[in-house]
């Protein structure tokens, strides 16, 4: 397909790259590097992402972290779910890191970890995560 010829002489404006927000550097079973991402969706489509046993997160933007609206959704619902006011920025990290994915032998003590706020946040900012099913069964059955 032909690139949008110019009317009147402007020239077309190129979209910018999207920002880069967060590092995700994950690591198999055995310690080795299964990749790094910038993503959650580029992460999830890995080809090794089943082999990831461990992902940590990194925030990488520039300046401080501000969340975006879905960020923020999450974030709120973590903290109506109980998690404590005042650490967004932590809190969402949390949650993001909860969204990657948690090696299935570790997988109940992970969720134990996280607790309810984290794991509810997780779902609201990533509804269709690979393993939201699996959170969202843990859910009926924490209390």
């Amino acid at each position: 397909m032909a690139p949008a010829a110019p009317i009147d002489g402007e020239i077309p404006k190129e979209r910018p790259e999207p920002s880069i927000r967060y590092q995700f550097t994950c690591t198999g079973r055995d310690g080795s590097l299964i990749g790094k991402f910038s993503s959650l969706e580029e992460l999830w489509a890995a080809p090794r992402y089943l082999q990831a046993t461990d992902c940590q997160v990194a925030y990488v933007g520039s300046g401080p972290l501000v969340l975006t609206p879905e960020e923020a959704a999450a974030v709120n619902a973590a903290i109506a779910a109980g998690a404590t006011r005042g650490q967004d920025a932590a809190l969402c990290l949390q949650i993001v890191k909860a969204c990657t994915r948690t090696d299935p032998r570790n997988l109940p003590a992970a969720l134990a970890s996280y607790g309810i706020p984290v794991v509810k946040g997780a779902l609201t900012l990533a509804p269709m995560a690979p393993q939201a099913a699996v959170f969202t069964r843990w859910l009926k059955t924490a209390v």
